[in-house]
């Protein structure tokens, strides 16, 4: 796949010229970007696989490590998606690449942007349920909030994918990009706005709860990042209907997308992460000691995850790196853990 400016893609941009379309060639700035991103997902597959060898240490156990996976694999299909529906590659080149049903509706919409946002959506709920509602988000309650999530994206992939070509998404043989039909655009962003209007009011209902450890900070990280996602998205899926032809529209839409996707995945995994990696033992006891604090080391087996001769003094790793926490915040994380959100 060329990325330099060859006679082919010259007439491309002549014909969007006589069309009245003003058609950025893809050119060697598309193929940094995308070199860009696919290195920062490629160290997050290396982080994502430490984490899942490590799934039982509890800090990261807590974060529900499987999920976690699954927001990775669906920020990969929506990076795909967005790197064959949005312009910085030709298209022409192979049957699957002008599919773009599949590449626009399954990888891009479906089992990218609304899975990774769902998944954002979800996690303020699950902290909602846990602080708000004082219950553990688990067993049925996680179940079917999980199922009636990706039941629905799979609803709204199927009914796409039946609805005639026209009504939905097309290739664009003279442009060689996908073309979007404006009313279908319309219904794809107001789902995406739900998705924000509903973190909006679980943030709005927990704004006053005291949290342990960084959850207040995951939580206005998902509001903020599902609310310019949105916003990005709507601008140059709206303002712009051809919004791949223009080489900053697309490029930006590309890096608000997956930089927002991979901070907020890090702001819930980083501070487990590195304390499994560089402060394990330490950070363990200091975590279970706040468990310790309210008494629910039995409720939970605390003890089974320790060495017999450890001491559950609160003060006595005054030098782990992290800040104390109070006691309310101590029966925050001890609801997280009965959640395993």
């Amino acid at each position: 796949m060329s990325f330099a400016f060859t006679p082919e893609e010259q007439s491309r941009v002549e014909v969007a010229a006589f069309l009245g379309i003003h058609l950025d060639s893809i050119s060697y700035i598309d193929l940094s970007t995308i070199i860009v991103l696919g290195t920062m997902y490629v160290f997050e597959f290396i982080a994502l696989c430490y984490q899942l060898r490590n799934r039982d240490y509890l800090p990261l156990r807590v974060k529900n490590v499987p999920v976690m996976c699954s927001l990775y694999v669906g920020g990969v299909s929506w990076l795909l998606g967005d790197i064959f529906t949005g312009g910085p590659v030709h298209l022409g080149q192979g049957p699957v690449l002008r599919n773009c049903k599949f590449t626009v509706i399954w990888l891009r919409i479906c089992i990218g942007a609304y899975y990774v946002t769902s998944i954002f959506a979800l996690r303020c709920y699950s902290l909602y349920y846990v602080f708000c509602k004082g219950k553990a988000f688990r067993g049925r309650v996680m179940l079917i909030s999980l199922g009636v999530a990706g039941l629905s994206i799979v609803a709204f992939g199927v009914v796409s994918m039946v609805l005639p070509t026209r009504m939905t998404v097309w290739y664009e043989e003279m442009l060689d990009m996908c073309n979007y039909n404006h009313t279908y655009v319309v219904c794809v962003l107001l789902v995406i706005w739900a998705i924000w209007a509903y973190t909006a009011v679980m943030t709005w209902k927990m704004r006053k709860i005291p949290f342990c450890f960084n959850e207040r900070v995951e939580i206005f990280t998902s509001f903020g990042i599902l609310l310019i996602v949105s916003l990005l998205n709507s601008v140059c899926l709206l303002v712009f209907s051809v919004y791949p032809a223009y080489l900053g529209w697309r490029t930006a839409l590309l890096y608000t997308n997956h930089v927002g996707a991979s901070i907020g995945y890090w702001v819930v995994m980083w501070e487990p992460t590195y304390a499994c990696l560089f402060h394990r033992d330490e950070y363990l006891q200091y975590w279970i000691n706040i468990q310790k604090e309210n008494q629910m080391e039995q409720e939970y087996e605390y003890s089974t995850n320790l060495n017999p001769e450890t001491t559950m003094d609160l003060v006595e790793y005054p030098e782990i790196p992290f800040k104390e926490r109070s006691t309310l915040g101590s029966t925050a994380i001890s609801n997280i853990y009965t959640a395993n959100v």
